[in-house]
């Protein structure tokens, strides 16, 4: 027997491995001879076909046509993987803007707006009152007091000036921030007869002097420096004026200028100015400029001393005549369309309730005060 994987012949290898088991048998003692044992070379494994060898070593060559088919897929798939990933990025910050957008729309619309309301307790105006518009609101439970034409579009005259302090006031940077006043703005106001506070031209004058002088001396020249200074113009600052009437939510007034002086389209309603009022009490300085009777500006070149302002308001009445409430401040007006106008504010002596009293087209000076002082002493409780 050969064995073809070796190439060798094992035929004298097994003859003589026969032969030596033979001798040791014979020497042994068993009585019982032992089966030789055969002893079979291991199966001739079958030899690998060449053709079987040669297509185990031959590798897979791609064409020129497959490896570009592949490298266009894989282009395709990348571009789309960073194309979801790009809007899936965009959606989310899209996301985001607009639930922010959202919040501020939600923040904005929940912002609570000053707002007064009849109720069952709400008492007719007094007869002898002849103001054309009027109402009382006690500010502590925004209720209304009593009422005459509350929505009743009238020109306000100079109580406009109330509008022009809280609009500044909101804006200005720095109240201790000067002004140059103009001679556009001097020589404007005395060709006008306006009001004015009395500021020379150059005369480096502070905002908070410029509100002070809008207020208590009425002053149309203060005024229009709070305008230039804030806004750069007049109509600049109207538009601001006017931007705040809405966000206040009032739907009956528009302005044209920050004096008070008469245009068809300068209007307010008793109701409205007294949101005005409101808003401008809840600024420290406004509502200090509101109550204040006297107000020294600063030194400067053209008033060495100053300049010493009085409340119009408390030029009229002391504000303790109504015995039972005290009237803390506020703001005349008067051109001859608008009739004598007041807007103040005071409170209950015992209780401390706060009240604002519009009053809008007395016949006269003294019917529009009297007739304040007369509202405080029957309705301010």
């Amino acid at each position: 027997m050969s064995d073809p994987f070796s190439n060798k012949d094992y035929g004298e290898y097994f003859e003589a491995l026969s032969r030596r088991i033979s001798r040791e048998e014979s020497a042994s003692h068993h009585t019982e001879p032992e089966r030789p044992v055969s002893i079979q070379p291991p199966a001739p494994k079958k030899p690998v076909p060449v053709s079987a060898k040669k297509r185990r070593k031959t590798r897979f060559r791609p064409s020129a046509l497959t490896i570009f088919s592949v490298a266009v897929v894989f282009v395709i798939v990348v571009t789309v993987l960073f194309a979801s990933a790009g809007n899936s990025t965009t959606q989310t910050d899209k996301k985001k803007e607009t639930a922010a957008s959202n919040s501020d729309v939600t923040a904005e619309e929940t912002k609570t707006l000053i707002s007064f309301k009849e109720t069952e307790n709400t008492k007719e105006a007094p007869k002898d009152n002849d103001a054309e518009s009027l109402i009382v609101v006690n500010s502590n439970t925004s209720e209304i007091v009593t009422a005459r034409n509350p929505h009743k579009k009238l020109y306000p005259a100079s109580t406009t000036k109330v509008m022009t302090i809280l609009v500044a006031a909101e804006r200005a940077q720095n109240y201790e921030d000067t002004f140059t006043m103009t001679r556009e703005i001097t020589d404007a106001m005395y060709s006008q007869e306006a009001t004015v506070a009395g500021f020379s031209a150059e005369e480096e004058v502070t905002i908070t002097d410029l509100l002070f002088g809008t207020i208590l001396s009425s002053g149309g020249d203060a005024a229009l420096g709070l305008a230039e200074k804030i806004a750069g113009s007049e109509k600049a600052f109207v538009a601001l004026m006017n931007q705040k009437a809405e966000e206040l939510g009032l739907k009956d007034t528009h302005f044209t200028n920050v004096t008070g002086l008469y245009n068809a389209r300068h209007y307010t309603t008793a109701y409205d100015m007294a949101v005005i009022l409101k808003s401008a009490m809840e600024i420290p300085i406004c509502k200090e400029a509101l109550s204040t009777y006297i107000h020294q500006t600063r030194k400067t070149e053209q008033h060495p001393e100053g300049i010493k302002l009085h409340a119009t308001l408390f030029d009229l009445m002391y504000g303790t005549e109504p015995e039972t409430a005290t009237i803390l401040g506020g703001k005349t007006g008067y051109v001859n369309e608008s009739g004598y106008c007041i807007a103040s504010y005071g409170e209950n002596n015992t209780t401390k309730t706060e009240y604002l009293v519009v009053t809008m087209k007395n016949s006269a000076r003294w019917p529009a005060v009297h007739g304040q002082i007369a509202l405080y002493k029957k309705f301010a409780k």
